[in-house]
Order: structure tokens, then C-alpha cells, then sequence
């Protein structure tokens, strides 16, 4: 027990280790970011199993916690030796995002109608007074989206921030799981 912490610990520190190249090299993780997904969901997946080895020791595990970490591994090795999928995975994710930022922008402006006519019917006292708020973060929101179709590149770098943040957490969740 003590040798599968010390592992997922180790693998804990290797991801915080990657999300942090990631927060100071944004565009290069952008650039190799089917890469770094693969690696990752590899990672997680010898973490998964180690987890799962230990659950069954215990009698608490279920085969969907080992299903997981198959999967992941599967779809980690997949990412790492598929040029065409890593190829796809780089090129689709900006153009998701930035569709994403509008959908949700579109929602949130449909919010913000919603929240005035409460707003209006209610009277100022209830949580909708500041409806103009959610439209104006609706408008926001759609203006980078559309931006972001025609000049992906702070998008780009956008990304690979947050997932630079993710993989730190993730890190950070393994050691926790570990100790």
C-alpha cells in the first residue's frame, strides 16, 4: 500500500510539474496539446488502476472505476501514436471554444431578458435588479467568441493556461489521494 502512494504521489508531482510548463509556455502547450492530453490520461489511468488495485483490496472497488482507467489509457496511447488525431484534436479545440464562448453567451442574454421580465413583475427587490449585468456578460462573451473565429490566437493561449490550471489540479488531487 505504502509503494502505490508513493507512486500516485510521484505521479501527483509530475502533473503539477507539466501544468506548470504549460501556465508559462501557453502557446507551445497549445501547439502540443493532443500531446499533453495523451500523456495526462495515461497518467491518470496508471493512477486510476493503482486506486482501483487498492480498492479491490479493501472489497470496496466496482469495475467502473478500472472501466475509466482503461479508457483513458486506451484513448491516452490512441493521442500519442495518432499524428492525424493529434492533428484534429489541435485544430478543433480553438474553433469548440470560441463556438462555446457564443453559445453560452446567447444563453446568458436569454437570462438577462428573462431576469428583466421577473425584474419588472417583481419589483427591484429580488435577485434579477441587476439583469443588465448578465447581458452585458452575454454581449461579452459573444464578441470574444466571434473574435476569437477570426484571429484564434489569444484563444490559443487562453487555453492553454486553463488547461495548465486543470492539470495542476488534477496533480494536485492525486498527492491528495495519495497522502
Amino acid at each position: 500500500m505504502r509503494t502505490s502512494r508513493l507512486i500516485t504521489f510521484i505521479l501527483g508531482i509530475f502533473m503539477i510539474l507539466t501544468g506548470v510548463y504549460c501556465l508559462f509556455n501557453p502557446a507551445m502547450t497549445y501547439m502540443s496539446l493532443a500531446y499533453v492530453i495523451g500523456v495526462n490520461m495515461i497518467i491518470d489511468s496508471v493512477g486510476g488502476i493503482i486506486l482501483w488495485h487498492e480498492r479491490k483490496k479493501a472489497g470496496l472497488a466496482d469495475g467502473w472505476g478500472l472501466a475509466e482507467a482503461i479508457v483513458s489509457l486506451v484513448c491516452g496511447i490512441a493521442l500519442n501514436v495518432s499524428m492525424a488525431l493529434q492533428l484534429i484534436v489541435d485544430m478543433m479545440i480553438v474553433y469548440m471554444a470560441a463556438a462555446w464562448l457564443i453559445v453560452i453567451g446567447i444563453i446568458r442574454i436569454i437570462l438577462a431578458v428573462k431576469l428583466r421580465g421577473i425584474n419588472r413583475a417583481l419589483g427591484a427587490q429580488i435577485p434579477g435588479r441587476h439583469w443588465w449585468l448578465v447581458l452585458i456578460a452575454g454581449i461579452l462573451l459573444i464578441l470574444c467568441g466571434i473574435l476569437s473565429l477570426f484571429n484564434p490566437a489569444g484563444l490559443i493561449v487562453a487555453i492553454g493556461i486553463h488547461f495548465g490550471l486543470n492539470i495542476i489540479i488534477a496533480g494536485a488531487t492525486m498527492i491528495a489521494v495519495a497522502a
